[in-house]
C-alpha cells in the first residue's frame, strides 16, 4: 500500500532517533503496509500533526509497566521450558540427573505462580473496566 501521491515532494531531510526496539516495531509495521521506514514514519508524523492520530508516547502508557512484567515473566518461562527440555533429554540417554525431582517442584511451583499472576492481572483489569 503505497501512500497517496501529493504535489509537494518530500524532500525534507530530518534526522530523528530511535530505540531499538522502535525501529523493530515501526519497520514490521511499515513492511506490512508495504511503506519504507521513513515514509511510514513520515505519514504517521503527519497524521498526529493534522490531529487525525492518537497522541503520546508509547513509554507514558499507564500499562506499559505491565507489558514490561509480563516479557520479563515470558522470559523467564522460557528459561524453564529450556530446563524441561534439558531434563527430558537426559531422561531419553538414561541419564536421569539426581536433582531432577527438586527442579520439576520448582517449575510447578513457577508454573503455579504464572497462572495466580494471570488470573490476578484478569481479574484487575476487570474490575478496572479495561
Amino acid at each position: 500500500m503505497n501512500r497517496k501521491r501529493t504535489i509537494e515532494k518530500r524532500d525534507q531531510v530530518k534526522n530523528i532517533r530511535f530505540t531499538p526496539t522502535a525501529v523493530r516495531i515501526i519497520a514490521k509495521e511499515a513492511e506490512r503496509r508495504g511503506q519504507k521506514f521513513a515514509g511510514f514514519v513520515g505519514d504517521a508524523a503527519l497524521a498526529v500533526a493534522l490531529g487525525k492520530a492518537l497522541v503520546g508516547s508509547p513509554e507514558d502508557d499507564p500499562i506499559r509497566p505491565v507489558i514490561e512484567a509480563i516479557e520479563t515473566h515470558t522470559v523467564a518461562l522460557n528459561r524453564v521450558g529450556r530446563n524441561l527440555n534439558q531434563i527430558v533429554g537426559a531422561i531419553h540417554r538414561g541419564t536421569v540427573p539426581e536433582h531432577a525431582h527438586v527442579v520439576l517442584d520448582h517449575v510447578e511451583q513457577a508454573v503455579q505462580h504464572s497462572y495466580q499472576l494471570m488470573d490476578q492481572f484478569v481479574a484487575e483489569r476487570v474490575a478496572h473496566g479495561a
